[in-house]
């Protein structure tokens, strides 16, 4: 319990008591809790179990063990129960029998390889207890992996809809099965009205597959029933290693069709999606970019593609039509290419939400993703389960574009023209590169190191300007100290990081992604945890989920950089690290241009597809 927060502390403590049948200590516990929290919808479940009781239910088991069983009882806090166990030897009929039989009130299943929330069945209960009109309420579900890591919820993007909303079960699952999204879960996210369940006219699908089966078995509760989504996850299903199943699809598809064609939902036939192989487009590519950050991001592709012969345009208008369209924003619009890539923002892209970054910023509308390295490839092969994480001509580990430059010449005959303006006064330079210009960040930074025998460059992002207040930080930080130290040089925003990189020999940030670009020069990072970030109100301490970069406070800036100047060994061990962050240097923009040229029915060399990633789990389809 030394984990959690004080009202979860008292929730834990509340729901024992409940199980336990303490009923003084539970009302004294209770008055407690109202005192300190207020009465919430957690207090008004309990007391209304303590006031009108609890109906009995009924928990199907399926294929679980004894052990397994008796273990998840332990701690459902719900103990009017029917517990009846299915084996593989009973059949969906068998089920049913039991449905048509029961005197409990509501049905719900229990299966193995899912997590359950201890007090699933009680809030589950008690919603459909204060909702009459509903007769099977689901639970969005998180899909996890087997050490419980959150990889992916249940279509967070359609969250707000499904909220304290109602739906006529049929027309529900033809949204779902004409989308191919699946929104209802499995049975372990169901409870059901027993009293609806024995008036379902019952049609169970044949089939070879239990996945089937029991899919059938769930497409009946839901084909006849008035349905209520919770707005939060009781359920996580524990992800399978991947394994083809291109056969239970085609059982599935089989059995939707036979759903049509019996006039039981309203769906055009499950087609083949077209290949998305050899479309015919102009050879010019657009290049969407909204800062300068993105714009250098993407420049080298655009200087290799006006190699192989293509016309190229650079344009800020996130919305213009292309042929070819390489885009590298949060929020993109490929409907407007007609063939379209997708690169990260930033090696650091959504850090807060690692593993899945496409929740929120789905590939599935792009033609091709790229991804920079080993590292980025793990996080995408975690969460390609999910449909919203899979490009139409797959996913590929090309590399990092900026990584072909650093061995170009012209990189370095840009770094010579900048030493010699700045005629440098040390031999050992800190590049102050931060994601955020606030709190007077940068001033930490010279007073602390100002002293040292080190040079000071400053690389201030290059931002747009929507961003004003950061902005006038800037100006603000570099009029208080610009031509009053010896040591400190300004490189101007508009200037490519990897230039500043090519420069300094350790770099120092908040948690901004130039700490990753860094190791593509063998350079390590400090990191300084309680700077903030003021993104959120009120502002964080940066988030630094990076095994390669060294996390240090405010007050030991000074200490770290005089032992990173003198070589410690800490140096290396911390570049070790980082080596699975790039791959295919000095190749990636080839590679991209081939891709772009196979599929776009210009060439058949398709050398670049051993590059293409697998999902790490069964893709999470509509049948399980």
């Amino acid at each position: 319990m030394n984990n959690l927060l004080p009202k979860e502390e008292m929730q834990l403590l509340i729901q024992q008591c409940f199980k336990n049948h303490s009923l003084e200590d539970i009302w004294e516990c209770i008055n407690l809790y109202k005192e300190t929290f207020e009465t919430d919808e957690f207090i008004n479940m309990i007391e209304y179990f303590i006031n009108y009781g609890c109906p009995l239910v009924s928990l199907i088991c399926l294929d679980a063990a004894d052990e397994t069983i008796n273990e998840y009882l332990e701690q459902e806090i719900y103990s009017n129960l029917e517990v009846v166990k299915v084996s593989n030897k009973d059949s969906i009929e068998n089920i049913i029998e039991y449905i048509l039989t029961t005197q409990s009130k509501y049905i719900c299943f229990f299966e193995k390889n899912h997590i359950y929330d201890n007090n699933r069945i009680a809030n589950m209960v008690f919603h459909l207890e204060a909702n009459s009109s509903i007769n099977v309420l689901v639970s969005p579900r998180n899909f996890i992996d087997s050490e419980h890591t959150i990889i992916a919820h249940n279509s967070l993007q359609y969250s707000n809809i499904l909220e304290d909303s109602i739906f006529i079960g049929r027309l529900f699952l033809e949204h779902c099965i004409c989308h191919d999204i699946n929104l209802y879960g499995n049975l372990s996210t169901l409870m059901v009205s027993t009293q609806y369940a024995q008036q379902i006219p019952w049609k169970i699908q044949c089939s070879s597959f239990d996945s089937i089966k029991r899919l059938s078995l769930l497409y009946n509760f839901l084909l006849y029933g008035t349905l209520g989504i919770l707005k939060y996850s009781l359920v996580s299903t524990i992800l399978k290693e991947y394994k083809d199943e291109s056969d239970v699809q085609a059982a599935y598809e089989e059995y939707v069709s036979s759903l049509a064609d019996q006039n039981l939902l309203q769906i055009a036939p499950i087609k083949e999606e077209p290949s998305p192989e050899k479309i015919s487009v102009a050879k010019h590519i657009t290049f969407f970019y909204t800062d300068k950050g993105e714009y250098y991001n993407l420049k080298p592709i655009a200087d290799y593609a006006v190699k192989r012969g293509y016309t190229v345009e650079f344009t800020d208008k996130i919305t213009q039509k292309a042929e070819i369209g390489v885009y590298c924003q949060h929020v993109c619009f490929p409907e407007n290419s007609k063939f379209s890539l997708i690169l990260l923002h930033d090696l650091a892209q959504g850090h807060n939400r690692w593993p899945n970054i496409w929740e929120l910023e789905p590939w599935n509308n792009f033609d091709i993703g790229i991804v920079p390295g080993k590292s980025w490839a793990s996080r995408w092969s975690e969460c390609a389960c999910q449909y919203y994480v899979n490009p139409r001509c797959g996913t590929y580990e090309f590399g990092y574009p900026k990584g072909d430059l650093v061995t170009s010449g012209s990189l370095s005959e840009r770094a010579v023209e900048l030493k010699e303006k700045f005629n440098f006064k040390y031999d050992f330079s800190v590049l102050y590169a931060p994601s955020w210009e606030n709190d007077e960040k940068e001033d930490d930074f010279i007073l602390a190191l100002s002293s040292l025998p080190v040079n000071l460059l400053i690389k201030q992002a290059h931002w747009p300007k929507e961003y004003s207040a950061i902005i006038n930080n800037i100006k603000e930080m570099r009029s208080l100290h610009e031509n009053k130290y010896e040591n400190v040089y300004y490189i101007e925003p508009e200037e490519s990081i990897i230039t500043a990189l090519e420069l300094c020999d350790l770099v120092v940030s908040d948690e901004s992604s130039v700490m990753t670009e860094a190791l593509l020069f063998d350079k390590p990072s400090l990191a300084v945890t309680d700077w903030l970030i003021p993104d959120t109100i009120p502002s964080r301490f940066s988030s630094v989920p990076f095994d390669y970069v060294i996390k240090i406070k405010k007050v030991q800036l000074r200490e770290y950089v005089e032992k990173l100047a003198s070589r410690s060994a800490e140096y290396d061990e911390v570049l070790e690290k980082g080596k699975s962050t790039f791959s295919n240097r000095g190749n990636c923009c080839k590679e991209i241009l081939d891709a772009i040229e196979y599929y776009t029915n210009q060439k058949t060399d398709c050398d670049f597809l051993s590059k293409k990633l697998t999902s790490k789990y069964t893709i999470c389809s509509m049948w399980n």
